[in-house]
């Protein structure tokens, strides 16, 4: 006789909110009256001469929410951070310290992105375990992958000096020996998790830094035609979905550095100790399949060699969507062709 297995569904887990209830009708007060502002806005957006609101900010908007949406199956908790993102981002109404002559337009143009920014700022907050990105040996191999092809695109072999030798010299190193541990069974010791996951936020910090510069560098969505324009949108979705992870691996690299009112003193050798913890334990010390390396390998380099020479989209555009993608991919293949322990 076969044993059949008991199926058991699997409880959905809600945020409780005691205070919703409680304070429901002064949010609803609030949300009236932020409802009402935002509509007068978008009336002073509709008159004016100048332009003021592009529609690229809606793919980054619908980014961050689609990750929110992941992070939080919850609709009424991403309702609220919506919500408290906007009673913040309206503080740049605000007349500022220097400013003479106040010109409500100006800080029209200036509200989405301080908007975003809370919003960004609110999910890592709320997020905060959620958004520490979690690393196995697939992911810092696709990620050093990614730093091959980016310096190769970027051409710094023809023109080299001392920042571009360290740059390859110290990338190559690091990401054969990411390599290597994809591929082989060494032991994932405290150490080597320590160093992948340093190298794995200050790739996703190079990465995010040039995506972030080719983004809104770029033209309006509306100016451009409909091939571009997907491709612009696309990219602005992109930043909008890697927002919160970008600004988490800056806190997880920034934590290591000196600053003005610290400078390797008791207390912050303690947060670096502290952030040493996380950095090590959000490395899996999981043995990735070594099928699973190579279709990584044969995935990502394959990819990255045709975008490198026929230049079908952005380097910064194919880089995110690889390396957002490939865990998906991942995902299915394990659902088509279960592994049997």
């Amino acid at each position: 006789m076969t044993n059949k297995k008991k199926i058991t569904k699997k409880k959905s887990i809600k945020v409780e909110l005691p205070f919703y209830k409680k304070w429901s009708t002064y949010l609803y007060l609030i949300g009236g009256l932020l409802l009402i502002f935002l509509i007068y806005i978008i009336y002073r957006v509709q008159i004016s001469d100048r332009k003021l609101f592009t529609l690229s900010f809606i793919p980054l908007l619908l980014g961050i929410i689609y990750e929110n949406k992941r992070l939080s199956t919850d609709w009424k908790i991403i309702a609220l951070k919506v919500l408290g993102s906007l009673i913040f981002s309206f503080l740049v109404f605000l007349p500022g310290k220097r400013e003479r002559n106040y010109d409500f337009e100006n800080h029209i143009e200036a509200w989405p992105f301080y908007f975003l920014a809370v919003f960004v700022l609110i999910s890592v907050i709320i997020h905060d375990k959620k958004v520490v990105p979690k690393l196995t040996e697939g992911i810092t191999l696709i990620q050093s992958i990614s730093i091959i092809y980016w310096i190769f695109d970027y051409k710094f072999f023809e023109n080299i000096n001392l920042f571009s030798s360290i740059l390859i010299s110290v990338s190559f190193l690091i990401s054969l020996y990411s390599l290597i541990h994809a591929f082989t069974y060494i032991t994932l010791s405290r150490n080597a998790r320590l160093y992948l996951s340093i190298w794995s936020s200050i790739i996703m910090i190079i990465f995010a830094v040039e995506h972030i510069f080719r983004v809104f560098d770029s033209p309006n969505i509306e100016e451009t035609n409909i091939l571009n324009g997907s491709i612009i949108t696309l990219q602005y979705f992109l930043l909008g979905v890697s927002s919160m992870y970008i600004l988490q691996n800056f806190f997880m690299l920034a934590e290591y550095l000196p600053s003005k009112n610290r400078f390797y003193d008791k207390e912050h050798l303690k947060d670096i100790k502290t952030m040493t913890k996380t950095h090590i334990e959000r490395y899996s010390d999981k043995q990735v399949m070594k099928l699973d390396s190579l279709f990584c390998l044969l995935y990502s380099s394959s990819l990255y060699f045709i975008n490198f020479k026929y230049q079908i989209i952005p380097r910064q555009t194919a880089i995110w969507v690889i390396i957002l993608t490939f865990p998906y991919i991942i995902y299915l293949k394990e659902k088509i062709f279960p592994q049997e322990i």
